[in-house]
């Protein structure tokens, strides 16, 4: 229940330079941090097996921490551990060894983090998990940039083992910011932010299964599709036709929210009935 409706608190020193920008069209404001935070918790950063999974950066380190509940059978020993020398994601560095390591919370720069996240030795490190440890696709320059200065900022919170709630809400913001955000870049960031996109409508579309719901499923697969028609050919229809699936879909989430799956009494009600448990 805890991992499926909630996540560790993320917070943050100030960094400078953070370059504000106003996309006009939508009112929507973002930063490079956000471009970074949006790319660090797709699957589309990712490559091989991993991103065909639906894992992403923030699948071992939600909220740029750490995930005591990850666990992938023959690559977790126990819950919260992770062998990143696995041959079922890299292919240049499988070592043929089964030795999963716990994972790290990345604001707490302790152990073997490399706690200077500047300069060009965090840059490569930073650059050889995405194309090797997980044999992902070069990263444009500035993305990897975005997502060191994401990871750059976290920081401790007083209380390290605060939560938040998961919400629809938040997912669908993500998703209209990341189309947002793609607009503004070139073909290889345009892909990895529309896909992130369209991968948390996909998200949204799994918590809406109620009886009545269709409605919402049915608009946030119309705005993922759409979504995937402006990438495959952006123009101003193509964008005019995402900008009123996503009104739509998130007027239908906000009507319907209280019945999602994001709602823990609603998820543990659905546990329960799927004889699944409910802890």
């Amino acid at each position: 229940m805890r991992a499926l409706t909630s996540e560790p608190v993320s917070c943050r020193v100030p960094l400078e330079p953070v370059s504000k920008v106003e996309v006009l069209a939508s009112g929507v404001t973002y930063s490079n941090v956000d471009v970074g935070r949006i790319a660090f918790e797709s699957p589309a950063l990712l490559g091989g097996a991993a991103g065909r999974m639906g894992l992403s950066c923030a699948s071992c380190h939600v909220n740029g921490r750490g995930n005591p509940d990850f666990f992938i059978e023959g690559v977790s020993g126990a819950p919260g551990t992770a062998d990143v020398t696995n041959s079922l994601f890299s292919k240049s560095r499988g070592n043929g060894a089964f030795d999963p390591t716990p994972i790290p919370d990345l604001a707490a720069r302790d152990g073997k983090q490399m706690q200077v996240r500047k300069g060009d030795a965090f840059k490569a490190k930073t650059h050889g998990l995405i194309v090797e440890e997980f044999d992902g696709q070069e990263p444009p320059e500035q993305m990897l940039y975005d997502v060191i200065a994401y990871m750059d900022g976290l920081a401790l919170c007083a209380d390290p083992s605060a939560r938040q709630s998961l919400t629809a809400q938040k997912d669908m913001e993500t998703a209209n910011t990341a189309f947002w955000i793609a607009q503004g870049l070139a073909p290889d960031g345009r892909r990895i932010m529309a896909r992130a996109a369209r991968e948390r409508l996909e998200r949204l579309n799994e918590r809406f299964v109620a009886p009545g719901q269709a409605d919402v499923r049915g608009a946030l697969l119309e705005a993922s599709r759409a979504i995937g028609a402006w990438m495959e050919a952006p123009d101003a229809a193509g964008e005019a036709a995402v900008v009123d699936a996503l009104k739509v879909a998130r007027a239908l989430v906000t009507r319907e929210q209280g019945r999602s799956l994001y709602e823990p009494e609603v998820l543990r009600a659905a546990l329960g009935r799927a004889g699944l448990g409910s802890r």
